[in-house]
């Protein structure tokens, strides 16, 4: 063997045993097991489900104005005192019925519409229209159903429209206080949709 074939034979030992040393020691130098069939499977799986899992589509409440700003006249006091429309989607999975609430912020969150035990097939409220099959408490001029806002001349108020996703059919019924129904829909809720407007006369 010559002086450059004995050179080249050092230097190829060299490097094989450095990655044979490599091979079979973690960073922090201890040896590294070969993984077993079972953990090979385990690890398969979990990147499987992960790649199939879907992404879930965000609970929301679309009404005919921009979120925080100034309410249709048509649904207050000055108009023709309807109930406004809107749409919600995304409820989240386990909804077994969903209900609503309009509240004065500026009033002390006083009640202008609670309803419950809507089914959650209906995804759209025309205006002025009480979803089929809900019950309604009483609001805060002591009548069931929707009171139209009518905040002081000058006085701007802000209300909030909230949607709540519901797990069960309520223990509720037609007429009973507004706090109680309202009680009830948080203390049932999976998750809510929320937007706010304004009314000023």
């Amino acid at each position: 063997m010559t002086r450059f074939s004995k050179k080249i034979f050092f230097v190829s030992a060299i490097l094989g045993l450095s990655s044979l040393l490599l091979a079979s020691c973690s960073r922090d130098g201890r040896e590294m097991q070969q993984p077993s069939a079972d953990q090979t499977e385990s690890i398969a799986i979990a990147t499987t489900i992960a790649e199939s899992v879907a992404p879930v589509q965000e609970f929301t409440v679309t009404a005919p104005w921009v979120d925080g700003e100034q309410l249709d006249p048509l649904f207050t006091c000055e108009g023709s005192k309807l109930s406004p429309s809107f749409d919600i989607a995304g409820l989240p999975e386990g909804t077994v019925t969903w209900g609503l609430s309009i509240l004065d912020q500026t009033a002390g969150n006083a009640v202008h519409w609670v309803a419950a035990n809507i089914d959650p097939a209906i995804n759209h409220v025309d205006a002025g229209v009480v979803p089929a099959g809900a019950v309604q408490s009483v609001n805060r001029v002591n009548k069931v159903g929707y009171a139209a806002p009518c905040p002081k001349v000058g006085e701007p108020h802000t209300y909030i429209l909230t949607v709540y996703a519901v797990s069960q059919q309520l223990e509720v019924t037609d007429g009973m206080d507004s706090e109680t129904m309202l009680t009830s829909l948080e203390a049932g809720s999976l998750g809510i949709a929320a937007t706010t407007f304004t009314v000023t006369r």
